[in-house]
């Protein structure tokens, strides 16, 4: 496993480089798994660890600000008011860089082009299963050069701290990241990995699936599944390919879909 981790890493750190990144972690269960290795970055200045929930009261390493949840997107914002370093790094609790100059890429990538923002490449831990492990390499693909996208993604996006002065993390429950990068000019680095990816389970799938598509079709995305109908005819579909994957990968399907259906009644 440590060898396959390590074919992906970004370069190692390098020197001269001022520490103007603060990087910002919300956590509502346990302490960043990726702790260690963001210290590590040679860029870092600081990691701020908005606790929240069930989320730890002492991080070492880390400063720790308790809020009381109140949605991504308002948690984000609210993080800007302890950060006073010229870029900020938005990451989740279990998501780890991969080599020293993962961040510096970014903060290279927003340095050398016209971009609002950057996104790093996740990827899937080496025992995801094979659905997970495919759709993370097509949100994040392998490449060597700087490319545009229409988001970011709050797994891995680095931001000019002005920029997000200028334009704040829209107050919404969830996918704000979607909402921010309208009409924005967004930076996939590939060469920036990140470790990152969730064991599908049903429950989880469908709340989030539900939730993320009410907030796409408000911005004003088709819905993927409109009406109760459309749900009912895709379920043909993802009945054989899941049930290769066993019978608990069926009911994700079904959750999935289920969710994007739910999201579009939540919406209308």
């Amino acid at each position: 496993m440590q060898r396959e981790i390590a074919a992906h890493a970004a370069p190692p750190s390098a020197s001269g480089h001022s520490q103007t990144v603060t990087v910002v972690i919300p956590c509502s269960r346990h302490a960043p798994l990726g702790l260690k290795a963001l210290l590590a970055q040679d860029m870092v200045e600081k990691v701020l660890v908005m606790s929240n929930g069930d989320g730890p009261v002492q991080v070492e390493g880390a400063t720790v600000v308790r809020v009381d949840w109140s949605g991504h997107g308002t948690i984000r914002a609210q993080s800007l008011e302890f950060v006073d370093t010229d870029y900020v790094f938005f990451t989740v609790d279990d998501a780890i860089p991969l080599g020293r100059g993962c961040i510096r890429q970014l903060v290279e990538a927003l340095k050398q082009g016209p971009w609002d923002a950057a996104v790093a490449r996740q990827i899937p831990w080496p025992d995801a299963d094979a659905i997970t492990a495919s759709r993370v390499r097509q949100w994040t693909p392998p490449g060597s050069e700087v490319v545009s996208r229409s988001q970011t993604d709050h797994v891995a996006t680095l931001y000019k701290t002005e920029t997000l002065a200028e334009h704040p993390i829209p107050n919404v429950p969830i996918a704000e990241d979607a909402w921010w990068s309208i009409d924005k000019r967004i930076a996939y680095v590939p060469t920036a990995p990140v470790l990152h990816s969730h064991v599908r389970e049903p429950g989880a799938l469908f709340r989030r699936n539900r939730d993320i598509h009410a907030q796409l079709i408000s911005m004003g995305q088709s819905p993927t599944v409109p009406h109760f109908g459309a749900a009912v005819a895709a379920l043909p579909g993802v009945i054989r390919p899941a049930l290769a994957g066993g019978i608990g990968e069926l009911f994700n399907q079904v959750a999935e879909i289920a969710g994007q259906w739910r999201g579009a009644v939540n919406a209308r």
